[in-house]
C-alpha cells in the first residue's frame, strides 16, 4: 500500500471515528487514537509500519506548540503569576516525583521513568479550556487557578521535549554531561530566536502584509515555523522547541489573532494525524488481558493528581472553600503532552513498546472519564468537602445577616445576576437574603452593604435558616443546570411551596426545570436573541406591534413553558 492510500485510509478512519465520538460526547483526542488503533498493525492491520507517520507526528507536535507560543502571554502569566508558579510548579513536581517513584522502582529505567512521570503529570489543556467553556465558568476563580497550572504545565513540557533527544542517545553516564550540554544549546538558540522575533520578524511579516495575499501571509508562517523546528532539531533538540519560541515572539506582534487563524487547519490536522500515530502504537491486546490492572491504575491516576492539586492549592491558598478541590478534579486527567512524550519517546526507543502502550492507554481512559468529572465538579467537590468534613458542613460560619422571617425575596448566587436583582430590589424596597458559596464574592457584596450569606445553595439547612418556606419568591440565578436542578427538587421535596424563578443557560433544560418544579425559567440564550432581533427590527423600521407579535410566537414555539 502506497503512503498515498495510507493517508487517504487514515483520514476517513479519523473522519468516521470523530463523528461518532463527537455524538457521544468524548474527546476529539480519544477519536483519533482509535482510529489509529483500528487501522494500525495490532488491530486490522491495514497500516503495518506506523513509523512511516512519525515525521507527520513530530510536526504535529512542533505545531502545537506554534500555537501554545501565539497565544502565549506574558501580561497574563504575570496575572496567573501565584497559579502558574506557585501551584503549578509545585504540581507538577510533586507528581512527577511521585509517578516517577513508583514506576522505577516497578523496574523501569531511569529514562524511561522521566518521561513516563512527566507524561502523568501534565493535564489536557485542550479537553479542561472545552468543558470550562461549555460550563461558562473560564473566568471563575477556581477555572484561573487550573488555567494557570496548566500554562506552567505548557512551559514544562517544553523541558521534558528537549530531553527526549538526551535520554535517547546518552547513557547513564553520560547523562549529566549531555544534559548540561543540551541545556546550553537551548539556551543559547533561544536567545538566537528571541533576537530574529525581535529584529526580524516584525520587518518579515510586514513585508508579506503589504502583499496583500493571504497565501503569502500563510505560506510565510510555514516557513517560518518549519525553519525554526528544524534549526533546534538540527542542533539535537526537539523540533517543537523551536517552534514554541517563534511563536512566543510573534504572540508579541499585530500579526498573532491572523497567524492563529491561518494556521490552526494546519495544526488540526497535522495533530489530528499525530494522536492517530499514537493509536498505532497502542497494543491492543492489553485490553482483555490487563483490563482490571488499568482500570486500578487509571482511578489511582485520577486520584492521586486530584489529591496533590487541591491540597497545593490549599496549602498555598491560592483557593479557599471547595475551590481547592474543584481544582484537583478539572486537572486530574492526563493530557495530549503525555501523549506526545510517550509516543516520542518510543520512536527514540526510550520507552519500550509494551510500557508505552499500557500508560497511553491509561492516558486514554482517565481522558474519557475526565468530562464527566469536569461537568460535575461542583456537585463532587460539595460532596466530597461534606464527607471529609464529617459534619456535614464544610463552610466557614457566615457573618451575622439579616435574615428575615417572611415577605422577603431569596436569591441563590450572588454573582452579576444576583448583584443586579439586588440593587433592584433594594430600590423597591423589598428585603431578601443573597446566598453564595464564594467566600470572596460574599466579602466583597458585603463590604458593599448587600445583605449577603455564605453558603450552598443546594443545602436544605442553609436554605431553612434564610427561611425559604416562607419567602415570597426565591430566585436561582447560577448558570448549572445539575445546581438548579438538586436545588429545586430538594425544596419541593420538603413541601415548601414558594415561587421559584430559575435562570437556564442551556435551552434543553428548560422543560425539565419546568417539571421538577420551578415556576418560571429564562432561558438566556433565548431571551438574547429575543432581545437583539427586537432591536434589529425597530432599526428595520418594523411597526412595533407586528415585531411583538412576531417575538411573542418564536418564544411561543421554542420555549412554551416560559410563556
Amino acid at each position: 500500500m502506497t503512503f498515498l492510500q495510507q493517508l487517504l485510509l487514515v483520514l476517513g478512519a479519523s473522519l468516521l471515528t470523530t463523528l461518532v465520538f463527537r455524538r457521544l460526547r468524548l474527546p476529539t483526542v480519544v477519536a483519533y487514537i482509535a482510529a489509529g488503533a483500528l487501522v494500525g498493525p495490532h488491530f486490522l492491520g491495514w497500516i503495518s509500519a506506523p513509523e512511516d507517520f512519525a515525521l507527520v507526528a513530530e510536526f504535529g507536535v512542533a505545531f502545537l506548540l506554534f500555537s501554545i507560543g501565539l497565544e502565549f502571554s506574558l501580561e497574563r502569566m504575570w496575572a496567573l503569576r501565584f497559579a502558574v508558579f506557585g501551584v503549578g510548579s509545585v504540581q507538577v513536581a510533586a507528581c512527577a516525583l511521585i509517578f516517577g517513584g513508583a514506576i522505577y522502582l516497578w523496574g523501569s529505567s531511569l529514562a524511561a521513568a522521566v518521561i513516563l512521570a512527566g507524561a502523568l503529570a501534565f493535564s489536557s489543556t485542550a479537553l479542561v479550556t472545552r468543558e470550562l467553556n461549555e460550563l461558562q465558568q473560564f473566568h471563575t476563580r477556581y477555572a484561573q487557578t487550573g488555567l494557570g497550572v496548566l500554562l506552567f504545565q505548557d512551559l514544562a513540557a517544553v523541558v521534558f521535549l528537549v530531553l527526549i533527544p538526551v535520554l535517547g542517545d546518552s547513557s547513564q553516564s553520560s547523562l549529566a554531561v549531555l544534559l548540561s550540554w543540551s541545556l546550553f544549546k537551548g539556551f543559547a538558540l533561544f536567545l538566537l530566536l528571541m533576537a530574529a522575533g525581535k529584529w526580524l520578524l516584525p520587518r518579515i511579516y510586514a513585508e508579506v502584509a503589504q502583499a496583500d495575499a493571504n497565501e503569502v501571509f500563510v505560506l510565510g508562517t510555514l516557513v517560518i515555523a518549519l525553519l525554526a523546528a528544524w534549526l533546534t532539531h538540527g542542533f539535537g533538540l526537539s523540533m517543537a522547541l523551536g517552534s514554541f519560541v517563534i511563536g512566543m515572539m510573534l504572540s508579541e506582534t499585530p500579526f498573532k489573532h491572523q497567524i492563529i487563524a491561518d494556521i490552526r487547519p494546519f495544526r488540526d490536522i497535522l495533530l489530528g494525524l499525530f494522536f492517530v500515530a499514537v493509536g498505532m502504537n497502542v497494543e491492543l491486546s492489553l485490553l482483555p488481558s490487563h483490563w482490571a490492572r488499568l482500570l486500578l491504575f487509571t482511578a489511582v491516576l485520577i486520584a492521586v493528581k486530584a489529591l496533590v492539586v487541591a491540597a497545593v492549592a490549599r496549602v498555598l491558598g491560592s483557593a479557599q472553600g471547595t475551590d481547592p478541590i474543584r481544582v484537583g478534579l478539572i486537572l486530574a486527567q492526563a493530557g495530549e503532552f503525555g501523549l506526545a512524550l510517550i509516543t516520542l519517546a518510543q520512536f527514540n526507543r526510550i520507552v519500550p513498546p509494551d510500557q508505552g502502550s499500557f500508560v497511553i492507554l491509561i492516558i486514554v481512559f482517565s481522558m474519557m472519564l475526565s468530562p464527566l468529572l469536569i461537568r460535575n465538579n461542583g456537585l463532587v467537590a460539595r460532596w466530597l468537602a461534606r464527607w471529609l468534613d464529617g459534619s456535614g458542613n464544610s463552610s466557614p460560619k457566615a457573618a451575622p445577616v439579616t435574615l428575615h422571617r417572611g415577605s422577603h425575596v431569596v436569591i441563590g448566587g450572588f454573582g452579576r445576576v444576583g448583584e443586579t436583582l439586588a440593587q433592584l430590589l433594594e430600590a423597591n424596597d423589598i428585603p431578601y437574603v443573597g446566598i453564595d458559596w464564594n467566600i470572596e464574592r460574599v466579602g466583597a457584596a458585603r463590604s458593599a452593604g448587600r445583605n449577603v450569606v455564605y453558603g450552598d445553595c443546594a443545602r436544605l439547612d442553609i436554605l431553612s435558616s434564610c427561611h425559604i418556606a416562607t419567602a415570597r419568591l426565591a430566585i436561582l440565578t447560577f448558570r448549572s443546570l445539575d445546581l438548579a436542578r438538586v436545588t429545586i427538587a430538594g425544596i419541593r421535596a420538603k413541601g415548601v411551596g414558594t415561587p421559584i424563578i430559575v435562570r437556564c443557560s442551556e435551552h434543553g433544560g428548560v422543560e425539565e426545570l419546568i417539571s421538577i418544579g420551578a415556576d418560571h425559567v429564562v432561558p438566556e440564550m433565548l431571551e438574547a436573541s429575543l432581545l437583539i432581533a427586537a432591536q434589529a427590527l425597530s432599526l428595520l423600521g418594523i411597526p412595533p406591534g407586528l415585531a411583538d407579535r412576531q417575538l411573542h410566537a418564536v418564544r411561543e414555539a421554542r420555549a412554551p413553558e416560559t410563556i
